[in-house]
């Protein structure tokens, strides 16, 4: 998960998309809407009275006798928050594997940009984390803990908490959202910033089992078993359910406005961060 040089490269010339931005305490390289104090100009607009005298352009002035003020756009930080799902139903077919990567570079692309990135992994509880990271400089130690990221347990996602600092800014969560309470968690994270992303980790070989005869299947989080007959008509069910539940999922996304996307955990990571630069997405080119 320590990218090439060249996959950096790639990372830094994409930034986050947020629809509503929270401003930041921080200086950063993200236009906003006010204005501030900044080494970008922005507009002129005519003098009123209690104008800082020096914010007046004087050679305007000098050409055309009216007294117009320099305006400069402040530049403000996203705090971006990242949660990456490590339980025990990720670590089968390279899920767990993708899902820390797309959290490594949507991660990265942040702290490249001058954001602020909070990120943690979770299974039934908040296994690891870090808060208020900044800067490309912190780059390499926020991939080395994240990959370090001790896993294991059931999937819980109200496990996943938003610091304070993400209010307004955007949530990124990968899981392959197994919980049945997936929905009211996702939910539950829109007060905390109105910006939530999905991105839904599957795998081929969930959808096409290779199966054969009665089988004893095990639920890898809870241990429950259910005996099965593994015949065509039996896997069509299963298939079939197993669809609806993930078009249920991304339905109930469209519904509450979150960008979300579906990635098969053994797809290049080039081809899954470039799904997440399609229209509706997290990512852009600068």
């Amino acid at each position: 998960m320590l990218f090439n040089d060249s996959f950096l490269r790639t990372l830094e010339s994409l930034v986050l998309l947020a629809r509503r931005l929270r401003t930041g305490e921080q200086a950063g390289e993200r236009p906003s809407p006010r204005t501030g104090a900044s080494v970008e100009f922005r507009d002129y607009r005519s003098y009123v009275e209690g104008d800082d005298l020096r914010s007046v352009d004087w050679n305007v002035y000098a050409r055309h006798g009216q007294l117009h003020v320099k305006q400069f756009s402040a530049e403000r930080d996203l705090h971006a928050w990242v949660a990456v799902d490590v339980s025990e139903s990720m670590g089968f077919f390279g899920k767990r594997d993708q899902a820390l990567s797309l959290a490594a570079a949507v991660g990265y692309v942040a702290l490249a940009r001058g954001d602020t990135l909070s990120w943690e992994a979770f299974g039934e509880k908040r296994l690891a984390g870090g808060e208020g990271l900044r800067g490309k400089g912190a780059g390499i130690g926020f991939l080395r803990a994240l990959e370090a990221a001790p896993a294991g347990g059931r999937t819980d996602l109200r496990a996943a908490a938003a610091p304070p600092g993400a209010s307004r800014g955007l949530a990124v969560v990968v899981s392959d959202f197994c919980d049945r309470g997936a929905r009211e968690a996702l939910h539950a994270m829109r007060p905390r910033g109105g910006n939530v992303v999905a991105l839904h980790v599957v795998a081929d070989e969930e959808l096409k089992p290779a199966l054969e005869g009665p089988l004893r299947i095990t639920d890898s989080e809870t241990g429950r078993e259910v005996d099965v007959d593994a015949d065509e008509a039996t896997l069509a069910r299963y298939r079939e359910a197993l669809v609806a539940r993930w078009d249920a999922l991304e339905a109930f996304c469209a519904r509450e406005g979150m960008p979300y996307r579906r990635v098969l955990a053994r797809a290049p990571l080039l081809d899954a961060v470039a799904m997440l630069l399609k229209p509706g997405g997290a990512l852009a080119r600068r």
